[in-house]
């Protein structure tokens, strides 16, 4: 089985522009994503995704495969499906450009959960973190998963769900890392974003709205997403106290 890790990066970004190519000690910020990706044992090969040219030409001076796509994407899985028509695998991850402290051991755990999942006629899966800090409660940049019984995705929202009406229940964090099948994301764009994905922003809803099945899977805490210049010096401490 060929699984194909896909890095998107775009230069543009409303906080923080430029951030795939943003130094953290001294390493391109998707250098780390791409260095932490190629440890995964499920991963057969990596590529970097981007619409940008001073992001490929980075990508080439340092020896990381990288693929132009066309800059008219709403989303990163979006550029996948492009990725898909160049580059054909069984299956396909969506690992985020701002994630440089992504685990390895997270991406095989979304890799098997897909795999395992298959098994019963659903070809997306993705990981979340139980337990969300308080913080992360009041913080509408982070993504609420609210899992099933049996280990299928409900939904997804920017809003702490579900309401604790009846009695507390522990809030999970999604972790935006995707696998897809390959049929899943050449599908995935010739869907209809909805009113949800289009409200949330949340680009998976997308599967949700129109009745396909999502899996998921438990992961260990601990990256941490870039979206702004203040995340970026917070990883780079992280980075440095571990060297």
């Amino acid at each position: 089985m060929k699984v194909l890790a896909v890095i998107p990066a775009r230069w543009a970004s409303t906080r923080f522009p430029g951030k795939p190519l943003k130094e953290i000690c001294g390493k391109a910020m998707i250098h780390w994503v791409w260095d932490q990706t190629i440890q995964a044992k499920s991963v057969t090969q990596t590529v970097i995704a981007t619409d940008d040219d001073r992001i490929a030409e980075y990508c080439r001076a340092n020896d990381l495969d990288v693929v132009m796509t066309a800059d008219s994407h709403p989303t990163g899985s979006d550029r996948l499906a492009e990725v898909a028509q160049k580059i054909e695998a069984d299956v396909y991850l969506n690992v985020q450009g701002d994630e440089p402290l992504i685990e390895p051991a997270t991406i095989d755990a979304v890799t098997d959960c897909l795999v395992a999942a298959m098994e019963r006629g659903i070809e997306v899966a993705t990981a979340y973190i139980e337990g969300a800090t308080d913080a992360q409660l009041d913080d509408p940049s982070v993504v609420h998963l609210v899992p099933a019984l049996d280990g299928s995705v409900i939904t997804f929202s920017r809003l702490p769900v579900p309401y604790p009406m009846a009695e507390t229940m522990q809030r999970s964090v999604h972790v935006g890392l995707y696998a897809f099948s390959r049929a899943a994301l050449l599908r995935f764009p010739e869907l209809e974003r909805g009113p949800v994905e289009r409200a949330e922003s949340i680009e998976v809803m997308r599967y949700l709205e129109h009745g396909h099945r999502i899996a998921c899977v438990p992961v260990e805490p601990g990256s941490i997403g870039v979206d702004t210049p203040e995340d970026l010096v917070e990883v780079e401490a992280i980075l440095e106290a571990k060297a």
